[in-house]
């Protein structure tokens, strides 16, 4: 495979298309606008305006461009897609309809660890799913309708929170008081995701489910105070928990590792570049 699309040329999908340009693979992507295929095509990625309402409005010489690839990789987060759950949902079975319509044979969507809940302790993949949000929630049934799909094979990466460029965790709980200082943290680097998906690609067959975090789970009340101070903010204070749980919840991202060999390039949090 060395043609691959990708939905969403957004703070995940650019970078990962500029990377899979750099190894060779033939890359197009999808904007909302002209100016965003504009600025795209400056960087030497082909990219055709795509949108959804949540039907699919695309040129159809563009979605022809789009869709006659190896590989479809869909990098739209689901509380950024449009107004409301459904409308993901449908946007994102809209897309994939249109993929299996292509006969594409690999499709790769990146989903969020937040399938899991709240539920304390070691996350693996097959903990069972218990969301407690709306995009948890949307996330796990769309997670089951592409994994029943015919005549293709999907691969699912349930990503942790992710840090990187413009993404510094020091901002999230600066000035703030929060709880559970002592529980652990979920987070993942962005060149980690790209070099998962480059991976996934690269594999001889699909339909894996994998957990995307780093192996390092500092405490809450160690990390978020040290982010902040990196970027000159006031430090977040944590109030005494009220779980018996001293770590909390700790999402297990290993199997990708045992079975792919990959490994991660940011394992400690404490650690990641995040300029």
């Amino acid at each position: 495979m060395k043609k691959v699309a990708i939905i969403g040329l957004g703070w995940l999908g650019m970078p990962l298309a500029l990377s899979l340009t750099a190894r060779g693979w033939q890359v197009t992507g999808s904007k909302t606008s002209q100016d965003g295929v504009e600025a795209a095509r400056m960087c030497g990625i082909e990219s055709y305006v795509l949108n959804l309402e949540p039907e699919l409005v695309c040129e159809s010489e563009d979605l022809d461009a789009l869709m006659q690839v190896d590989a479809l990789v869909i990098t739209l987060p689901a509380r950024r897609s449009g107004p409301g759950e459904e409308f993901y949902l449908q946007a994102m079975q809209e897309i994939v309809d249109s993929a299996l319509a292509y006969r594409i044979p690999r499709i790769i969507f990146t989903s969020s660890t937040s399938v899991y809940g709240d539920a304390p302790g070691i996350i693996k993949e097959n903990t069972p799913r218990q969301p407690v949000t709306a995009s948890g929630r949307v996330l796990k049934e769309l997670e089951d309708w592409l994994h029943n799909l015919p005549g293709t094979s999907v691969d699912i990466l349930r990503l942790a929170g992710l840090v990187g460029p413009a993404r510094h965790p020091g901002r999230f709980l600066a000035g703030k008081t929060a709880p559970n200082g002592q529980h652990g943290v979920n987070l993942v680097h962005l060149e980690d995701v790209v070099a998962a998906i480059t991976l996934l690609l690269q594999a001889p067959r699909g339909g894996h489910i994998y957990n995307l975090c780093a192996p390092g789970h500092p405490s809450r009340e160690s990390f978020y105070p040290a982010m902040a101070r990196q970027l000159g903010l006031a430090p977040p204070t944590f109030t005494a928990s009220r779980s018996d749980d001293e770590k909390g919840k700790i999402i297990d991202g290993n199997r990708i590792c045992h079975e792919l060999g990959f490994e991660y390039l940011y394992p400690d949090p404490l650690l990641m570049p995040l300029a």
